[in-house]
């Protein structure tokens, strides 16, 4: 279905205007939802960097109090003391419970020594030594001989059977005077250390901050409800691979951004544990909200004013092309007495004064093509009456040759009848005629030529039979041979000779007439195909050869025309080509 006008210019105006609104607003969307979430990232992840140093802080102040725990008189002495010295174990225990009740964060403290004995803080039930032994925390704390050993609140083993959550500390002891390996300490700290480093970040309860292991184990989330649990994201391998970043995924069914950072701290880097921040994206597009809207409601208003447009400014202006194309359809079926009225908009009134003068010029205009194909009949008819009647022109040769065939002047005679060919092709108003006619003019003035110069220069003449009847335009010859008589030939030149072959070459017909004349100098030949020295190239070489080289190009095109081979000694061989597939169908 084709449309008119009228709908293509709504069209235009929704698809050039609305539609480029459209793009600018998707496009502004997407980059300032990236730049958000690029921003919003950035500063999530120096957050977290804080963070990370907040917690490594934390756990060196924990460190410091194991280290003078582990290294106090009463520690030590628990550990060495004999169970059966009742008042010094119940001594020594006051001072520890005194000890470990100055710091807020420890909820409890459980102390082994080589012998199997348990001491402990609380009065809660905890797996035997033998129990302990059996465990990898036990294992690892021996591999790491005397240094602390962590475990997370998700990695509960069978020696922490607290109910809550808690961090466990555990650590070899030795005798500070000898060394030796004296017991075990088992330190539990409250998760309130984390909590409150991480009430920081927390500003909403659709939020999350975990801490994760390269696993995917969840170890710390702020609510503690995903203590021990997976993480199930689809970029956990992002996440585990050692690098800071951030990426989209769905959390809880919301589409949410989630940064995440490697703890580089030293007292959490050997614990490979990756600090995790998860939005929902929902809560942090609030402003991006506004561009989406602001792009939707200028594109309702678009639609609005296009129907508007619609009917108050294009039925107007389709009204009035529509009388003009009337107009113009009348004025073209002749009728050169229509006029536009002149009113409406500033641009109808000018169309339509255009359109009133234009007619009223096509009226003079036409008037005066009349008038003057009229006065050109007339001349062409004062031309015809002064024309030469080319019949008496040959019946006069005629009787010239008659009388010099009764006067036994053959020579004359000769001339004659081949001086009426030359004429017939002349006087002949076509501008094409058959190849076999051009050769038979063109020996007819060899001929007229060769009594006139008394035999001394030989043609011969070979055209194939494919290219006799095609049209070529008359009289291109017999000014390349009359030129190579009086300017190739000198005047005591006896064995002048001169060649003429005609060929087709593909979809061009050619002819080549060669000569053994004197030939052109290097200069001249030069200046004759030098394109720019039309001026040097005719006046070097004759009116005749530029008189057939530019017919040629006017009649057939730049394609074709005169090409010269030539040297001073060896003579000149010109090249004519011509289409064959133009032609008149008036050839002759």
């Amino acid at each position: 279905m084709i449309l008119d006008l009228q709908h293509r210019m709504v069209i235009g105006f929704l698809l050039f205007i609305l539609l480029p609104i459209l793009i600018v607003g998707r496009v502004s969307y997407y980059t300032s939802a990236n730049t958000l979430k690029e921003n919003i990232s950035q500063q999530i992840l120096q957050t977290l960097k804080a963070l990370d140093m907040n917690l490594s802080a934390s756990l060196s102040e924990i460190h410091t109090f194991s280290d003078t725990m582990v290294d106090s008189e009463d520690i030590q002495a628990i550990l060495k003391a004999k169970p059966t010295n009742a008042p010094e174990l119940y001594n020594y225990r006051l001072n520890i419970t005194s000890l470990m009740y100055s710091n807020p964060m420890v909820e409890d403290l459980i102390l082994y020594n080589n012998k199997g004995t348990v001491f402990q803080l609380k009065r809660t039930l905890v797996p035997s030594f033998q129990q302990l032994q059996e465990s990898s925390f036990f294992q690892e704390m021996v591999r790491e001989k005397g240094r602390a050993v962590w475990l997370s609140a998700a990695e509960h083993d069978s020696f922490v059977p607290l109910e809550k959550f808690v961090l466990t500390q555990g650590r070899m002891i030795h005798d500070y005077n000898t060394l030796e390996n004296i017991g075990y300490a088992i330190l539990h700290i409250k998760l309130n250390l984390f909590d409150e480093i991480y009430a920081q970040l927390h500003q909403s309860d659709s939020e999350e901050e975990l801490i994760i292991d390269r696993a995917g184990n969840i170890l710390y989330s702020f609510d503690h409800q995903w203590i021990g649990k997976q993480l199930q994201i689809n970029g956990l391998e992002e996440m585990i691979s050692g690098k800071q970043g951030h990426l989209m995924d769905t959390w809880e069914g919301k589409k949410s951004l989630i940064t995440f950072y490697p703890s580089e701290s030293k007292e959490l880097a050997k614990l490979d544990w990756i600090l995790v921040s998860i939005k929902p994206w929902s809560t942090l597009t609030n402003q991006i909200e506004f561009i989406r809207n602001t792009t939707l409601a200028i594109v309702m208003v678009g639609i609005l004013m296009a129907l508007l447009y619609k009917l108050l400014y294009v039925k107007k202006i389709m009204d009035f092309i529509s009388e003009l194309l009337e107009k113009m359809k009348r004025a073209e079926q002749g009728d050169l007495a229509i006029r536009m009225p002149v009113s409406g908009y500033l641009e109808f009134r000018k169309l339509a004064l255009g359109f009133n003068r234009m007619i009223e010029q096509i009226g003079l205009l036409l008037q005066q093509v009349k008038d003057e194909q009229e006065r050109k009949r007339e001349a062409e008819f004062q031309v015809l009456q002064q024309q030469i009647n080319p019949h008496f022109l040959y019946n006069t040769l005629e009787s010239i040759n008659a009388m010099a065939a009764l006067n036994g002047q053959k020579e004359i005679s000769k001339m004659t009848i081949n001086l009426g060919k030359l004429l017939r092709i002349s006087i002949n108003g076509a501008y094409e005629v058959k190849v076999s006619a051009e050769i038979r003019h063109v020996i007819s003035y060899l001929e007229i030529q060769k009594i006139r110069f008394n035999n001394r220069f030989q043609y011969e003449i070979d055209v194939e039979d494919g290219l006799r009847d095609r049209p070529v335009l008359k009289l291109i010859l017999q000014p390349l041979v009359e030129n190579i008589l009086y300017h190739a030939f000198d005047q005591h030149q006896e064995n002048g000779r001169i060649a003429i072959k005609g060929c087709l070459e593909g979809e061009k017909g050619c002819f080549y007439i060669r000569d053994n004349g004197k030939g052109m100098s290097h200069e001249a030949l030069i200046q004759w195909n030098d394109q720019h020295g039309s001026e040097d190239r005719h006046k070097h070489s004759g009116h005749g050869l530029r008189n057939v080289h530019d017919r040629l190009k006017l009649y057939y095109g730049n394609a074709y025309g005169l090409m010269i081979c030539s040297g001073e000694v060896t003579g000149t061989i010109i090249k004519i080509t011509f289409p064959i597939d133009k032609g008149d169908s008036h050839a002759v």
